[in-house]
């Protein structure tokens, strides 16, 4: 099966779900619901293809190791039921999980599409030290560049952050920030 799609620390919302794929949970409307760990990998794996047949075979590759032995075609199908009842979803009326006879299943529900060239840029101004103590300046400092460096990690590829020594400029300035 080739290497997962699927970004780290990506949540992936479908529907009133949302899968948080390094973590192993999944919530709905923003409530954990629980769900054993190979359900959840079965999740995971048709997610990195949504809209794909994923064969049985691949799903013996992805949740068992080589080495082992088991009954592979009930362990599956036991998994895919497990996840059906986390999602609350039907085999006769799916709308997640779709079943193609003898040949595997289909995430079917639409995933958001990620946006494309819509990067906003966004500048964090210095916070300014509102102590009488000029050594304690360090901490304002401090906060500017936690509060840049948090918010680059948000979401890089919507969200870009002005790097910091562009924004120092407007330290003790009334200057304008210019478009």
């Amino acid at each position: 099966m080739q290497q997962s799609a699927l970004q780290p620390g990506k949540l992936v919302r479908f529907g009133v779900f949302e899968a948080d794929v390094d973590a192993g949970e999944l919530r709905k409307n923003g409530v954990r619901v629980k769900i054993q760990d190979l359900p959840f990998r079965a999740l995971k794996c048709l997610l990195d293809r949504p809209q794909e047949v994923i064969t049985r075979d691949e799903f013996r590759q992805v949740l068992w190791p080589e080495d082992v032995f088991v009954d592979f075609d009930h362990g599956i199908s036991s998994a895919i039921n497990r996840l059906r009842d986390a999602l609350g979803d039907s085999a006769d009326n799916p709308r997640y999980i779709e079943t193609l006879p003898k040949r595997g299943y289909r995430f079917i529900a639409a995933l958001p599409e990620p946006a494309r060239g819509k990067l906003v840029m966004l500048a964090v101004l210095p916070f300014q030290n509102l102590s009488d103590d000029p050594e304690q300046e360090f901490f304002s400092d401090g906060l500017t560049e936690e509060m840049i460096t948090r918010l680059a990690r948000l979401n890089p590829e919507q969200l870009g952050v002005i790097a910091r020594t562009s924004s120092m400029r407007y330290k003790k300035t009334t200057k304008g920030v210019e478009r």
